[in-house]
């Protein structure tokens, strides 16, 4: 991906995961569809580290301060110093209602047999959320 030519294996992993975290907030927009978003989550996926594992989490929290209902894609890679992770989510939010109460999931890509991406993308919360028009986006990085 040319993107990211100078990404550099000698980067750690926390620089690294920082150049993703750019990334991902210069290209995911205000209002940008659903599909858009996980096809920019897919692509920054395809930029090599050497562990990472990807999961996809869906329910309804209060985080916030308010409950809301989340659609949450994170990336997460061993820290450099200790045996903590880094994890670079992607957090879109919508309204909570009765219809979306029922979805609660959380599946890491290495619990499936199947690209995770084709997993989210057959999935009933999917499906739901696409055409449902959400409340904000957040990208963030932290450490477990």
């Amino acid at each position: 991906m040319e993107l990211f030519n100078d990404f550099g294996r000698k980067k750690s992993g926390k620089a690294k995961m920082k150049s993703l975290e750019k990334y991902l907030k210069n290209t995911i927009t205000d209002n940008m569809p659903l599909e858009n978003i996980i096809d920019v989550f897919e692509q920054m996926c395809q930029v090599p580290i050497d562990y990472d594992m990807i999961l996809f989490e869906t329910g309804t929290y209060d985080f916030t301060g308010e409950p809301l209902f989340q659609i949450s894609l994170v990336r997460q890679i061993p820290n450099d110093d200790d045996d903590e992770f880094y994890q670079l989510h992607v957090d879109v939010f919508y309204k909570p209602t009765d219809e979306n109460k029922v979805f609660s999931e959380a599946t890491w890509n290495e619990d499936i047999s199947e690209n995770i991406f084709d997993y989210i993308r057959k999935s009933q919360v999917f499906s739901y959320a696409k055409n449902i028009e959400y409340i904000k986006t957040e990208i963030s990085l932290d450490e477990t």
